[in-house]
């Protein structure tokens, strides 16, 4: 679920180790390499992690005309703040009645699932950055979804591991809705050195253990959400359980490459969220891609600002 601003929470300070440019060091590709999340999905999940290629085959590019949007032609590349991708074939207006469109789409496309990483030096702490990209966002607060739904198209989330300068982690960071939360590495579930984090049904919020998640209500529009849902007779959770695991592949990127991590337009249609006994309401336009998020411009500090979990 994405909710419409970043907040900077509570900051967490640790202590200095050794210096920035240690030998004993291990080069950032590898650290990367060693620390890639294993995901555990709902049992009901639909839309698993993907790769970004199959998106990008199946959208259009649009440009603002007059009221509506019109395909600007070209390619996803540099620049395009103002211009958003659309799926073609599916609409997001539909709701859950669209997922199964959704699904078809992505299983158009074969190959295994990717995680895009990324890795940062700042100070004496390494950023360790895991993007995952999930074609479809269908949040409920039921399951199966029912009349009362949030979505949108081209769901980013992240997943960070902060280390000292020697390379041993010290945090985990994981993105849902609004910002995150962190958990001392000491305390997260881990196979290996691979944390394992548990994702929401329909959100695709990480969390760090199977269970019903209270959404959060420091988020900007979340309190005004957990009304609604409230007094629909539901309850305003996110859910984790034990389901498919995912050992996504690590494919690097950087702010510039490949071509797709500099687009600065929109991932996504306009997104939807609906009331039973209402029509659905347009809330803007689906997320940016991982390089115009607050958490890859400001690298460590961003997960040490969230609350622990």
């Amino acid at each position: 679920m994405r909710f419409a601003t970043l907040l900077a929470l509570i900051g967490l300070a640790l202590v200095p180790s050794a210096a920035a440019g240690s030998d004993a060091t291990p080069p950032l590709p590898a650290l990367l390499a060693r620390h890639v999340p294993i995901l555990v999905l709902h049992p009901a999940e639909r839309v698993p992690p993907a790769r970004v290629d199959g998106f990008l085959a199946d959208s259009d590019l649009q440009r603002p005309a007059g009221a509506g949007w019109e395909s600007s032609g070209g390619q996803v590349g540099p620049g395009g703040a103002g211009l958003r991708l659309n799926q073609r074939a599916c609409r997001s207006i539909e709701g859950v009645a669209a997922t199964p469109c959704y699904v078809a789409s992505q299983a158009r496309h074969r190959g295994a699932p990717v995680v895009y990483g990324a890795a940062f030096r700042r100070g004496n702490r390494i950023d360790l950055q895991y993007w995952l990209f999930y074609p479809w966002n269908v949040y409920s607060p039921t399951v199966p979804p029912g009349e009362l739904w949030q979505v949108h198209e081209g769901d980013w989330e992240a997943v960070s591991v902060i280390l000292d300068a020697s390379g041993k982690p010290l945090v985990l960071g994981l993105s849902s809705h609004c910002s995150g939360t962190r958990r001392a590495w000491s305390r997260a579930q881990r196979q290996g050195r691979r944390p394992v984090v548990y994702v929401a049904l329909g959100s695709h919020a990480n969390f760090f253990a199977p269970g019903a998640h209270r959404l959060d209500p420091r988020c900007p529009n979340a309190p005004l959400l957990i009304e609604v849902i409230t007094s629909f007779g539901a309850k305003p959770v996110d859910r984790t359980a034990r389901g498919r695991v995912v050992r996504p592949r690590l494919q690097r990127v950087t702010a510039a490459s490949p071509s797709w991590m500099a687009f600065a337009g929109a991932w996504g249609e306009d997104a939807y969220v609906h009331f039973p006994g209402n029509a659905p309401i347009d809330y803007g336009l689906g997320p940016v891609g991982p390089a115009f998020h607050r958490q890859w411009q400001r690298p460590v500090a961003t997960v040490l600002s969230w609350p622990a979990g």
